[in-house]
């Protein structure tokens, strides 16, 4: 029987591709940025397949100025920096930062979308090749060098066609999951209506009289000489819009006091105090997932006073439209970046419905929890699935 791979070979990236970081136009000189009409890409707008938008954009005079590069349509982006294996095609043309590289492809040897599939199953091994100079990086030399396993044109095609099929179940997957956070959205609008205009009448209160906030613990303090014990610790990367991200806890040295203070208990409100603007009152509700867990300084903690407030209704509030208008509002901004404060949250106009309504949208949340637990099971399988037929695709098994 005709060996299947016999007529495979393997090549460095370097040898099927044109590979090059991105950089960034000095963020002082507003020529570069303001009413920018040129897409320039960082490591958040690698969420896609394929790319078609970008959150920032700058102008000919950025791109003419700065290291950054305008790369063509059809370049496959892939992440260097910090959050690495990152990877997307463009579906425009674009410019990215420094902690992008663009991998513009010979498409008379190999295919696109091959490409990509070949650098997400291939993203273990590149990884294992970064430098812990300062921060996790993969330089341009070590991605250059790589190789990976280059079928011919037509069983490229075949292997593309094949893998595209099974993506589709990841995408209806995510659609599903997409489609129960906006029902949990709508039903907070039938039950409370719109909190800007409060058509019910319901009491405005600022959040500091009905809850207590406190920001959490500082890393990097000098506690030598002192009694300390090691302890977890949540950082802004684990609380997510409306769920918490656990699957990486670190743990931090801190002195037995600060475990008094800081220690998370049921029913925390958690909230980061920055970002993207567009996840001001990004935050979750505590549940006691992890024994003695305390957070970092740039999260806030709200223990609500549940005579007035319910967890998961005032985490609902903060993150709808209305929460993030008013930080929007008051937050403090830089290019690309928005923080709130202490005062700000303290400040927060909390409407206060009644607490049997706000009981019943709990129940509905934790229901909602436990279907999205299911999901990510679900959502786990099929990558499982997928990740498997990956590595059978590029060892020649899926293709005659």
């Amino acid at each position: 029987m005709k060996d299947l791979t016999e007529d495979w070979k393997t090549a460095k990236l370097s040898d099927i591709a044109n590979i090059s970081a991105g950089g960034t136009p000095r963020r002082n000189i507003q020529e570069y940025w303001k009413n920018g009409d040129i897409p320039w890409l960082k490591i958040s707008d690698l969420k896609e397949t394929y790319i078609k938008k970008s959150k920032e954009y700058i102008t000919k005079s950025g791109l003419d100025n700065s290291s950054t590069k305008l790369f063509p349509k059809g370049t496959i982006v892939y992440s260097i920096f910090a959050t690495l294996g990152a990877v997307g095609i463009l579906d425009i043309q674009a410019t990215t930062n420094q902690a992008i590289a663009g991998i513009i492809p010979n498409n008379e040897i190999v295919d696109s979308k091959y490409l990509y599939y070949c650098l997400i199953s291939e993203k273990n091994k590149i990884c294992a090749k970064k430098s812990h100079a300062t921060q996790d990086n993969i330089n341009l030399t070590i991605l250059r060098n790589h190789e990976i396993s280059l079928p011919p044109l037509p069983t490229q095609k075949k292997i593309v066609a094949i893998l595209e099929k099974a993506e589709k179940l990841k995408g209806w997957r995510r659609e599903a999951d997409e489609l129960t956070d906006e029902l949990l959205k709508s039903t907070f609008f039938e039950m409370f209506g719109d909190p800007v205009k409060n058509h019910n009448g319901w009491k405005v209160v600022k959040l500091q009289d009905v809850s207590e906030i406190v920001s959490g613990v500082t890393k990097g303090r000098k506690l030598s000489g002192k009694e300390v014990i090691s302890v977890p610790y949540l950082r802004v990367a684990n609380v997510q819009d409306g769920y918490l991200e656990l699957n990486e806890i670190k743990l931090i040295e801190v002195l037995p006091s600060d475990v008094e203070k800081f220690a998370l208990k049921e029913g925390d409100v958690l909230l980061t105090e920055g970002g993207d603007p567009d996840k001001l009152g990004r935050g979750s509700v505590w549940h006691d997932e992890i024994p003695n867990c305390i957070h970092q300084n740039h999260i806030f903690r709200v223990r609500v006073n549940k005579k007035h407030l319910i967890p998961e209704y005032l985490s609902m509030l903060i993150g709808s439209p209305y929460g993030k208008m008013y930080f929007l509002k008051s937050a403090k901004q830089t290019t690309g970046i928005a923080s709130i404060n202490s005062k700000q949250l303290k400040n927060f106009p909390a409407l206060i419905p009644p607490l049997e309504l706000q009981n019943k949208l709990a129940k509905i949340i934790r229901q909602t929890e436990q279907l999205r637990e299911q999901q990510k099971q679900s959502r786990q399988h099929i990558d499982d699935l997928f990740n498997a037929l990956m590595q059978q695709a590029f060892r020649g098994e899926l293709t005659t």
